[in-house]
């Protein structure tokens, strides 16, 4: 590697593209008006960080220059060439030296003097290698080095450091310096059984114990684009393992163009950067990583996604990739599937219409992240949170500080309760199980510092989602609530209950919501519910502050257990995309049944599928399945007959199933399963030591249910 400056083209042409394509001039204009927004703060944000001193300042300082170095070297841009923007940029480099050099040793938060300050500094100067003095350069590279001159950490933070230690070498054309950043980034997408990393599920965990796909995961994605951009086949050998991860660790937790809030950890608290900013950057970097290399099925998936909302936040270069994909004329809809990820106690169902994502918490995966006064008040965001969005619905749209943090949809909570932040549970009990599209979830509920238990079930099936509650009980003297929905609606969205009012609710068999919702609520049996439609305000100190008050109109129904329940529960179901004529037909007539839903067992069939959770190490039968732990599991009646188990609790060495089945032969083995005979039942082992909760599959051909009263 001599040719040093071909690198920094490449890195130059990914920053400051002109673009080009339908979107071209949009985004030139969008670029442009940031860039001079940024401009006009630098002078007076400078001087704030010299005199105040503080770290966030002057990270914030040097972040500033970024976008008009940017549209400096853009050629199309009103700024190109512009020597009043190259000399405030000289000037503030001159002056925030001072306050980053060798002689200063890191105060504060680690991430601003390692991570933060380098990746803007670097990418200044590449931008900008032959207007900027030279010497200046050099100081500030010894200054990095200063404060870090190692790839140590991992995860997100490790790529980080990659990229700024090669973008380094070819500042300083140091051959060494970007063989060091290669090496670091060599095992960067292997899968970990353990801490932070990729999992062979799909999971993605940063700070040890929390989701983190969308947020430092998606940040991985982003400067790892940039540096197989830059360096090709010279920097990381093959980049199909990485079209490999997207597709497993990113697209199945994308939703419309936006990425799953429950996912992105604290970043959910900041105004800047919300699901649909995070959704447009790992589209970005994907775009970025296959205008490098092939991947039909990659492509398919990146267009099903890309919508207007993507031209919001691309850069200029992304939109003129984004808008040579869309030129194809691809046509792509996701085929409805479910998704268990139970390395970090998350699932995703996507239908016809609707996508779902279920975030839960165990003693493996924390609650939720609380630092760097960052997502204080997301109690209860992991407690069964049930998302679910809907391509006409506003997704972004200031939904976090305006929803009522103490109602989230598809918890159980103590109302007007606060958790300690970054906490595990003492509960292991935590996991999903899947078959196609079909999908069951459970979690056992005990939220830290209290004595509230609950088994709750989620139960996926083509076209709707069966909740069931079990064993509610608790003694803190609090109320109990189960809150069925809590949606962000329009004003002229109508939503009708199907029952009667009493006196502090409604007694009622089901509602539905129209308007671009088109949901309905379906209760098996009268269910005594209370109902709230009210606009909200609120700033985002609700989890973080920008000093702007926002207001929005929602629809809330939760069901009231009261205090300290004994054995409480709930059955209900949703409908995420119904037509009010269908909701009328469904309650006439379904396919549901709900077999059970008890502290032993919970089990839901529709059409010879079969969802099963066992909640005791004690034998039991249910629908033809006998089990003797704990566990969940599923069951599909079809051309062949396929059983799914997933040990939720991740402890224990085997589970022991019999079914009231026989069968000719198994067609698709798993090796974790032994089975031990066929006839005149199915009688099977899984070994699930080791496992960590993989969902283990198994098919039998030529199968009959035997005549039983099971």
């Amino acid at each position: 590697m001599k040719d040093f400056e071909k690198y920094r083209k490449r890195y130059t042409v990914l920053l400051s593209g002109d673009g080009g394509g339908r979107h071209s001039e949009y985004v030139r204009d969008r670029l442009d008006a940031s860039a001079r927004r940024s401009a006009d703060r630098l002078g007076a944000d400078v001087n704030e960080a010299l005199v105040s001193k503080e770290p966030d300042m002057i990270n914030t300082a040097f972040g500033l220059i970024r976008e008009p170095a940017s549209a400096y070297k853009r050629k199309r841009s009103v700024f190109f060439g512009d020597t009043g923007i190259r000399n405030a940029i000289a000037d503030a480099l001159e002056k925030l030296s001072s306050v980053y050099n060798t002689g200063i040793e890191q105060y504060g938060n680690w991430w601003y003097w390692e991570i933060g300050i380098p990746l803007s500094l670097n990418t200044v100067f590449c931008l900008m290698y032959d207007e900027l003095d030279k010497l200046l350069m050099k100081s500030y590279m010894a200054a990095e080095r200063h404060f870090n001159d190692d790839i140590k950490l991992t995860g997100a933070n490790r790529v980080w450091e990659v990229i700024i230690v090669a973008v380094r070498g070819l500042l300083t054309e140091d051959e060494a310096m970007i063989k060091s950043a290669a090496d670091g980034i060599e095992n960067i997408m292997d899968y970990t059984d353990s801490g932070d990393g990729f999992y062979p599920d799909g999971s993605f965990i940063q700070h040890g114990s929390f989701p983190y796909n969308g947020g430092y995961g998606r940040s991985l994605l982003y400067e790892l684009a940039a540096f197989i951009y830059i360096f090709r086949s010279d920097g990381f050998g093959d980049i199909g393992i990485i079209y490999d991860r997207i597709k497993k660790a990113y697209m199945p937790f994308m939703a419309y163009g936006n990425c799953m809030d429950m996912v992105r950890g604290r970043e959910v608290s900041r105004y800047y950067e919300q699901c649909d900013f995070a959704g447009a950057r790992i589209l970005g970097a994907a775009l970025v990583l296959l205008s490098v290399g092939e991947d039909e099925e990659l492509k398919r998936l990146i267009a099903g996604q890309l919508t207007e909302d993507f031209f919001e936040y691309s850069t200029a270069y992304e939109s003129e990739l984004a808008d040579a994909l869309l030129s194809e004329g691809i046509r792509y809809e996701e085929k409805p599937v479910f998704a268990a990820f139970n390395s970090m106690d998350r699932a995703v169902k996507k239908g016809r219409g609707f996508i779902a994502g279920l975030a839960m918490h165990s003693e493996r995966i924390a609650n939720f992240e609380s630092i760097n006064n960052e997502n204080g008040h997301a109690y209860h965001t992991a407690d069964g949170m049930l998302y679910i969005y809907k391509e006409n619905e506003q997704i972004s749209n200031r939904f976090w500080p305006t929803i009522d943090l103490q109602r989230l949809p598809g918890t159980t909570v103590l109302r007007n309760t606060a958790v300690r932040e970054n906490s595990v549970s003492q509960q292991s009990f935590v996991g999903s199980c899947g078959i196609g599209e079909n999908g069951v979830c459970a979690m056992e509920l005990n939220p830290v510092g209290y004595k509230l238990r609950a088994s709750k079930a989620w139960f996926f099936f083509e076209n709707e989602i069966v909740c069931l509650g079990s064993g509610i009980s608790g003694r803190d003297g609090i109320t109990v609530e189960t809150v069925v929905e809590n949606r962000r609606v329009s004003e002229n969205s109508r939503f009708t209950v199907c029952g009667s009012e009493s006196e502090d609710g409604y007694d009622i068999k089901g509602a539905y919501l129209d308007g671009d919702h088109d949901m309905a609520y379906i209760f098996p049996e009268v269910q005594h519910v209370k109902v709230l439609r009210d606009v909200r305000s609120g700033e985002w100190d609700n989890i973080k502050k920008d000093g702007m008050e926002h207001s929005g109109m929602y629809v809330t129904m939760w069901i009231d257990h009261g205090k300290n329940p004994q054995d409480a529960s709930y059955e209900y179901i949703i409908l995420p995309k119904c037509s009010e004529d269908g909701y009328k037909e469904y309650t006439a007539k379904n396919d549901i049944r709900i077999i059970e839903n008890s502290p032993w067992i919970q089990c839901v069939r529709k059409n010879g599928v079969t969802g099963i959770v066992f909640l005791k190490d004690k034998t039991r039968s249910m629908e033809g399945v006998l089990c003797d732990r704990r566990c969940i599991i599923m069951l599909e009646e079809n051309e062949a007959l396929t059983l799914a188990v997933a040990e939720p609790t991740q402890k224990q060495k085997s589970i022991c199933i019999e079914l009231e089945y026989s069968a000719e032969a198994v067609c698709e083995p798993d090796p974790a399963i032994r089975v031990r005979q066929l006839k005149p039942y199915i009688s099977l082992e899984v070994n699930t030591d080791g496992l960590k909760g993989r969902v283990t599959r198994i098919k039998f051909n030529n199968y009959k249910r035997n005549d039983s009263d099971v």
